[in-house]
C-alpha cells in the first residue's frame, strides 16, 4: 500500500518549488552577464538550481499521485504553471548564454562539461515541449528560442571541434 500525503504537505512543496523557480530566474540573469566575462560559474549555479527544481518536481509528482484529498486539480495546475515557467526560463537562459559564448573566439576551461550537459538538457526540453500537455502553454516563441539555442550551441561546438572528443584520453 502506497503512503498517502496531505494537501498541506503538497502545498508546502509547491511553495518551495516556486522559491526554486525565482532563484533559478535570478541565477539565469547573473549567468548571462558572467558569460560575457568568460565565466561559467554562475551558469553552473543556475544549472544546479534547475537540477534541484527537477528533483523537487519528482517528489511533488509522486505526492500528487498519492494525495489524501480527492480534489487536486488546483494543485496540479499550480505545479504545471511552475514547471512551464522554469522551462521558459531554462530555454531563454540557454539561448542568451550561448549567444554570448558564440561571440568568443576562445572558450574557457569547463566548456566541455557544460556542452555535454546542455546538449542533453536541450534535447530533453525539446522532447518535453513536443508533448500534448505543453502545446499552447509556452507559445511559439519558446520553441523558436529553443531552436535558436540549439543552433547557437551547434555553432559553438563547430568552432571548437576538439572540445567534445568522446574517445579515450590522449
Amino acid at each position: 500500500m502506497a503512503r498517502t500525503y496531505s494537501r498541506k504537505e503538497v502545498e508546502g512543496l509547491l511553495t518551495a518549488l516556486e522559491r526554486q523557480a525565482r532563484e533559478a530566474a535570478a541565477l539565469a540573469k547573473q549567468a548571462q552577464s558572467d558569460a560575457a566575462r568568460q565565466s561559467f560559474n554562475s551558469y553552473r549555479l543556475f544549472r544546479d538550481k534547475v537540477g534541484e527544481f527537477k528533483a523537487l518536481c519528482i517528489l511533488i509528482e509522486a505526492r500528487l499521485r498519492n494525495i489524501e484529498d480527492v480534489r487536486v486539480d488546483d494543485l496540479r495546475q499550480e505545479f504545471d504553471r511552475l514547471d512551464t515557467l522554469l522551462m521558459a526560463v531554462l530555454v531563454k537562459a540557454s539561448m542568451r548564454f550561448f549567444f554570448v559564448l558564440s561571440a568568443n573566439t576562445v572558450l574557457p576551461l569547463g566548456a566541455r562539461e557544460i556542452f555535454i550537459s546542455e546538449l542533453r538538457s536541450l534535447y530533453e526540453a525539446h522532447e518535453k515541449l513536443r508533448r500534448p500537455e505543453y502545446e499552447g502553454k509556452l507559445g511559439s516563441q519558446i520553441m523558436g528560442d529553443l531552436e535558436t539555442a540549439e543552433a547557437i550551441l551547434e555553432e559553438i561546438i563547430h568552432k571548437a571541434p576538439g572540445l567534445l572528443r568522446f574517445g579515450a584520453a590522449a
